[in-house]
């Protein structure tokens, strides 16, 4: 089921956001066409929202902002990420636990 989500590919881990700036809280929302939707606090103005969204994945994934690119879609809500050194086995318990949480709701709707 990650791997409808996650791809290994360009020595990482690639991935579609589609990214909620402004929202009253930061977290993963769903599972949106094969990719994470999230919100993040900030206001999409001046680069602030790509970099709330570098933060939360740092976070959420327990690694170095450093190691984070976005591949496409700078000045997009639908965004391409990269996490460098990064393998599908290596995603943290609590983003798997997500998915799988958000991927039964989808399931259960479809």
């Amino acid at each position: 089921m990650l791997n409808k989500i996650f791809e290994n590919r360009n020595g990482g881990l690639e991935f579609l956001v589609y990214l909620t700036p402004g929202a009253s809280r930061e977290e993963i929302i769903g599972i949106v066409q094969g990719g994470l939707k999230i919100a993040v606090h900030a206001k999409p103005t001046d680069n602030q929202a790509n970099r709330a969204l570098i933060a939360f994945i740092s976070s959420a994934f327990r690694i170095a902002p450093s190691r984070i690119a976005i591949r496409r879609g700078q000045k997009s809500r639908t965004k391409t990420l990269l996490i460098e050194g990064l393998d599908i086995d290596d995603i943290p318990d609590n983003v798997r636990d997500t998915v799988t949480k958000f991927k039964g709701i989808q399931n259960r709707l479809l």
